[in-house]
């Protein structure tokens, strides 16, 4: 005899349940390790970062000790009397090497000037008859004070001083010789020529 049982009845049918015991302990189980995971990466960032708060601690106080020391040794070499002779000395060397340099600058800066020019110029034309008393230079005119000890010498004198650098081309509008206190005495005024003058004007 055969038997048949129909398979599409209600009570046959698959039934899924949710809340079960097993899948209760399979969610807990997965909720545990989604919650441990969680903290374990919490708990490494957190050690990580104490770790570098840590080694930025370390090297903030070896460069404080390093610092300490610095300062000590400053401190000692600073009253130490044979480092401070030296540390004098070398001070004193470089003010006068500076006071040097700035002599050599102005010396520098002056030969440049009407003034040395003409200096150089008087040099090169010395004379033990002529002797001046007062001059007067600037770039266009010249005044020239002095004494002499034969009236001949200061022709002579102009003719030579008429040669040198700074003089040439140069009029001499007036030169007087006269006597007072029992010596004879000039004066003698100079401009640059005009020819010089508009040379001047051109290049500038």
């Amino acid at each position: 005899m055969n038997t048949r049982i129909n398979l599409y009845r209600d009570e046959f049918k698959p039934q899924f349940v949710w809340i079960s015991a097993t899948n209760t302990m399979i969610f807990g189980v997965i909720a545990l390790l989604t919650m441990g995971s969680t903290y374990f990466g919490f708990w490494q960032g957190q050690q990580t970062r104490l770790q570098e708060l840590s080694k930025v601690q370390s090297s903030i106080e070896a460069k404080n000790k390093e610092l300490k020391e610095l300062t000590e040794q400053l401190t000692l070499r600073q009253k130490n009397p044979v480092l401070l002779a030296k540390l004098s000395k070398q001070k004193l060397r470089l003010s006068t090497a500076k006071h040097l340099a700035d002599k050599l600058r102005s010396l520098s800066k002056l030969q440049d000037k009407p003034l040395s020019s003409a200096l150089t110029s008087f040099a090169e034309v010395n004379n033990n008859n002529v002797w001046l008393t007062t001059f007067k230079v600037n770039d266009t005119d010249i005044v020239i004070e002095g004494n002499i000890n034969q009236p001949d010498a200061l022709p002579i004198w102009l003719k030579a001083i008429g040669k040198t650098d700074f003089f040439n081309n140069r009029d001499f509008r007036a030169a007087t010789v006269f006597r007072a206190d029992q010596q004879l005495s000039f004066k003698i005024e100079s401009k640059v020529s005009q020819k010089q003058a508009t040379q001047g004007e051109t290049n500038e």
